[in-house]
């Protein structure tokens, strides 16, 4: 009997590492072991069909991106060419502020944001497990910066299209 529990498991987790198109089966097995939800998993692996688009490593790195704790981070004008190698864009900075009121989270009110944990919870489930993200919509008033949207804490700010420090997430136009 006990062999049966020890087997299932292994013969599931065998199956869904197996199952994933853009990430080596070590690189999905490092992930699960690291404790990185499924969600994310499929998102950034290319199995996801949800709105929003974690590139793989693949594509990031092929586009000029880096990856750093299993999410992509890169220069803006990097971001827009990993999106469109993902299959989707950049999303606006009014989409990326949706999924701050869509958890129940308030742009602008960053203590709320931080201590309700139904909000961390929700956006981190969506597979934005960092903070800041680019937006394409520029910042009006200086030529090179863009807005980049923080999802810990719900601020809205600018950054030079430039700077590597910030990760790429991607949409799909229809969803």
């Amino acid at each position: 009997m006990k062999l049966k529990f020890v087997l299932v498991p292994l013969v599931v987790l065998g199956f869904a590492v197996g199952s994933y198109a853009d990430c080596s089966k070590d690189e999905v097995k490092e992930m699960i072991k690291k404790g990185i939800s499924s969600s994310v998993i499929n998102s950034a692996c290319g199995k996801s069909q949800s709105k929003w688009i974690t590139p793989s490593y693949t594509i990031c790195k092929s586009n000029g991106g880096t990856v750093n704790y299993h999410s992509c981070k890169a220069t803006w004008v990097n971001a827009k060419n990993i999106c469109s190698a993902s299959g989707g864009r950049l999303a606006t900075i009014d989409e990326l502020k949706k999924v701050v009121t869509d958890c129940g989270g308030t742009i602008g009110k960053f203590d709320r944001n931080i201590e309700n944990t139904s909000y961390q919870t929700c956006y981190k489930g969506k597979g934005f497990v960092f903070s800041g993200y680019w937006s394409s919509t520029r910042f009006v008033g200086v030529g090179n910066n863009i807005w980049i949207i923080s999802l810990y804490n719900g601020n809205v700010g600018e950054n030079s299209q430039y700077d590597n420090d910030v990760y790429v997430r991607c949409i799909r136009d229809g969803k």
